[in-house]
């Protein structure tokens, strides 16, 4: 695979479509949209918090969808009859980047898939468009970090020293190797278009309370002051 994959809906669609994702990740993602979605509908005014939300640029971390990391990105959309449901740019990935290049390489690449998502609720981006872009955007390519091991050692240990000035760049390196066990579970959510602060959000997976309110902005008529994805004609 050499690009990510998508699904939901798109303005040039007359309903849902998806590809190069599996159907274990559309089934469950799809199943915590709809249900957020449905319940947000019930507030009056739910649509104009919807259509004012931001793109959301997450981070899944293993044990959120599957065993698996994803990436990508999440932006609030409508078919061509107008039926509302985001559109979905995602990507299993490898692991985590090893250092802070890869970590660069990798909000890059969140930022292209961003930037893809928004052009494609234009009415001119038809779908061969969108697939052309996200094939020149492709994966994201950095070095991926030794995963931890699944339990912290048992007993008393020895840390070595060497290499670190002092013994708080040590525990900094430590907590640094640990918290992608720790983080399992955990989805990690940014915003920042066109916010007067940018947003980054962590849930407990993916929680269907707070969670779709967030993202969103839908809360009995209250929007969030953020962009506006509306649809945008030609």
């Amino acid at each position: 695979m050499t690009a990510a994959g998508w699904h939901g809906k798109l303005p040039t669609l007359g309903d849902f479509a998806s590809r190069r994702l599996d159907a274990g990740f559309i089934q469950r993602w799809d199943a915590w949209l709809s249900e957020g979605l449905a319940s947000l509908q019930q507030a009056p005014g739910w649509l104009d918090g919807y259509l004012a939300s931001p793109s959301w640029r997450f981070l899944l971390m293993p044990g959120v969808v599957d065993d698996h990391l994803w990436a990508g990105v999440l932006m609030p959309s409508v078919d061509r009859v107008g039926r509302y449901y985001p559109l979905t740019i995602a990507q299993p990935l490898p692991g985590l980047p090893a250092d802070g290049e890869g970590a660069e390489a990798l909000w890059r690449w969140l930022l292209r898939l961003d930037e893809a998502a928004a052009d494609a609720l234009h009415e001119d981006w038809s779908l061969d468009t969108l697939e052309a872009e996200l094939g020149r955007i492709g994966l994201p390519l950095y070095t991926v970090a030794v995963p931890p091991p699944a339990a912290p050692p048992a007993g008393v240990q020895a840390l070595p020293l060497a290499g670190h000035r002092h013994a708080a760049s040590a525990l900094a390196a430590l907590a640094a190797a640990s918290w992608p066990r720790q983080a399992q579970g955990t989805a990690y959510w940014y915003a920042d278009a066109d916010l007067a602060a940018p947003q980054l959000l962590q849930s407990a997976g993916l929680d269907l309370q707070a969670l779709p309110r967030r993202l969103f902005g839908a809360a009995a008529g209250e929007a969030p002051p953020v962009n506006d994805n509306r649809p945008a004609g030609p």
